[in-house]
């Protein structure tokens, strides 16, 4: 605490000081010895390679009169700075911790500045900082469109970085007192630092000297060089596919330092050119361009900055991100306390049509909605209090859509929309949908001849054949070029495909275990490949199953199957699994249908696989599930005695049903 004051105080005094300084009347003798000097850099000056420089150097430096009212002022202030200092010095003292003194940080603090220093995001921001350091100089040697300049600064200043030229004219007068208190000063141009710093000045170490290149205007020895301490204008451009979670902790460490104002405006376009435009038209000084471009699987922070007076790159900055910093800057994921759920649901809503469902931000206005399939057609509903369609995306009857899932992929801030689509019951046919702001939602990728499936943050795809099905490795998918691509294969044990299937962390220890339906609905734990557990019990064959020819003539058909979801909540013992069971009326009476379905939680403990009943009684079949934050939400079509139930009721709309369920049980 005692250390804080000290250090604000004194940053307010040195600021006080410097301004006070400046209108402080000057000393003829101090006047004199800098006129001796400035007269030496001149002699120096002319011996350098560089000809054609004025033989009489006559640099001025910036020292404005004042009147002695301000000289009397200036020592009052130092006067009671002591005095204050020393107030808060005794009686601050006993508030110290043992051991603590004055310049030390604590434990806390300390551990903070390392991580600081250690996190890419703030040394790329900390760069861009360094082109905007305030600093000022004087002009001592011009020739043609060079021009010389001794910067009185400790830092050392950067190729590209940009100085305003003013020229110091007429001094202006008190009304009352007329007493001198500044000069008016008129824009001449800008500077560019080309060149690495040339000189330090002998008899003042802290002053440099650069060689800079004019940009516009005609500056003249003596003429002031400054970068503003003031704010300055930035104009913020973001790459659509950047990483939103990234560009909001940079953005916004780069608007905690207080050195700039952020002009933003939408474009099409990241031509710097272009940028540069938009930047002048909204009174930007320089802009900046965000992005994180994926190199070899590895997240990059780019960051490009050019002026916006004529979209000249000064700066290029780019740092790799660890793995351990971007699951450190995700939101972290709720922990969910499993309760028991009482079988009547706490919301329920009828949908025109739905087997498959997904949820995401797919318009991106940072709400999620719910996509909603029939099998042919695709629904989009708002997902405030209760659902409501606000788009309707028209399928081609002739294709079947197996499933459908949602990610951000492209990293555009609007989740793509994965299709897995049959046609004419032996050809795969899927395709992307995206939102586009102009067009609406439209097909970025058709015709594709893969499976997709979405696990947690990524995206699957396996290659299909009318005679082999699944063919070949279940893949990574990746975007890379504008285009979706196969990555890495994943090792996955023999018979299993890219449904129904996930990677489990059961005790969060980062050790995974792979569980998967088989293609009776039973239940497999594997550890790398081998089997280490298998369901008593089947959890109910899937409503997703179609034939295909072979070449046997024993068997000249054979069944496949999409097998449903596994989804996984983190919980405080790890990861565990929620998975529906389906319970036929009758065993072996094909026809029935589904009685009813339960909910249950899986939980591998290394040994035994604990299994809690979560939600029973839900009547129908239940065609697909999802858990978004809390909420259990489930869609169930109607079994074949319900659905004639309804119809001699007078109710003939085939249809299902949306559950709403509470995990927690409250």
């Amino acid at each position: 605490m005692i250390t804080q004051i000290v250090v604000y105080f004194t940053k307010f005094f040195n600021w006080c000081n410097l301004h006070l300084n400046r209108l402080a009347p000057l000393d003829k003798s101090k006047l004199s010895d800098s006129s001796d000097s400035l007269r030496r850099k001149g002699k120096k000056l002319l011996n350098k390679p560089i000809t054609g420089f004025h033989k009489n150097i006559k640099a001025k430096q910036k020292l404005l009169s004042n009147g002695v009212n301000n000289q009397r002022f200036l020592g009052f202030f130092r006067n009671l700075t002591v005095l204050f200092l020393a107030v808060v010095v005794i009686s601050t003292w006993g508030i110290m911790g043992p051991g603590e003194s004055f310049g030390q940080e604590s434990g806390a603090n300390s551990g903070a500045n390392t991580t600081e220093n250690n996190n890419p995001i703030y040394t790329v921001r900390d760069s861009v900082l360094s082109y905007f350091y305030p600093v000022s100089g004087i002009i001592v040697g011009v020739e043609k469109e060079l021009v010389k300049v001794n910067f009185l600064t400790e830092k050392r200043l950067k190729k590209g970085m940009r100085f305003s030229v003013f020229r110091e004219g007429k001094p202006f007068y008190h009304p009352v007192t007329k007493e001198p208190f500044g000069k008016s000063e008129e824009f001449i141009g800008r500077i560019e630092i080309g060149e690495a710093r040339l000189e330090s000045t002998p008899t003042h170490s802290e002053e440099e000297s650069y060689l800079c290149s004019v940009v516009n205007g005609s500056p003249k020895i003596g003429d002031i060089v400054r970068i503003t301490s003031s704010r300055i204008k930035l104009a913020f451009f973001q790459d659509k596919k950047a990483e939103w979670t990234l560009s909001e902790v940079f953005y916004n460490s780069l608007k905690d330092s207080g050195r700039f104002d952020f002009l933003e405006s939408y474009t099409k376009t990241y031509d710097p050119k272009e940028l540069s435009m938009l930047a002048r038209e909204l009174g930007a000084e320089a802009v900046l361009l965000f992005s994180t471009p994926l190199k070899d699987e590895n997240i990059f922070l780019n960051v490009k900055l050019f002026w916006a007076e004529d979209a000249a790159t000064f700066a290029e900055i780019e740092k790799a991100v660890g793995p351990s910093l971007v699951k450190e800057l995700m939101p972290e994921e709720e922990l969910i306390s499993i309760g028991s759920i009482e079988e009547e649901p706490w919301g329920s809503y009828k949908l025109a049509g739905g087997e498959f469902f997904a949820m995401g931000d797919v318009d991106g206005n940072n709400e999620r909605e719910l996509i909603v399939s029939d099998g042919n057609n695709i629904r989009i509903y708002s997902y405030k209090q209760e659902p409501r369609e606000i788009w309707f995306i028209k399928g081609n009857p002739q294709e079947n859509i197996l499933s459908i899932d949602v990610l951000d992929l492209n990293k555009n801030g609007r989740a793509e929309i994965f299709v897995t689509s049959l046609r004419d019951k032996n050809i795969m046919n899927s395709f992307v949908v995206e939102y586009d702001p102009s067009e609406g939602y439209r097909r970025i990728w058709n015709k594709a001849p893969y499976v997709l499936r979405v696990i947690g943050k990524t995206l699957l795809m396996q290659s299909f054949t009318p005679f082999k099905t699944f063919t070949g490795p279940v893949y990574k998918g990746v975007w890379k070029g504008g285009h979706y691509q196969t990555g890495k294969p994943l090792e996955l044990p023999a018979g299993i495909n890219i449904y129904g299937f996930t990677y489990v962390d059961w005790q969060d220890n980062g050790h995974s275990h792979i569980l998967a339906f088989d293609d009776d609905g039973y239940l497999n734990l594997y550890s790398s490949s081998e089997l280490i557990w298998k369901s008593k019990e089947s959890y109910g064959r899937f409503e997703g199953s179609f034939k295909r020819k072979t070449y046997s003539v024993v068997n000249p058909e054979k069944k496949w199957f999409v097998k449903g979801r596994l989804v996984l909540v983190k919980t405080k013992r790890g990861q565990e699994v929620i998975v529906v069971k389906k319970i036929p009326f009758v065993s072996r009476v094909p026809g029935l249908g589904y009685e009813k379905a339960e909910v249950y939680s899986l939980w591998w403990d290394s040994e035994v696989m604990d299994k809690t009943l979560v939600l029973g009684g839900i009547d129908g079949t239940v065609t697909d599930y999802w858990v978004e934050g809390n909420d259990l939400l489930l869609i169930a079509k109607p079994n074949l005695l319900a659905f004639l139930t309804r119809v001699l009721s007078g109710d003939f709309v085939k249809g299902s049903i949306l559950y709403y369920y509470n995990l927690t049980g409250k």
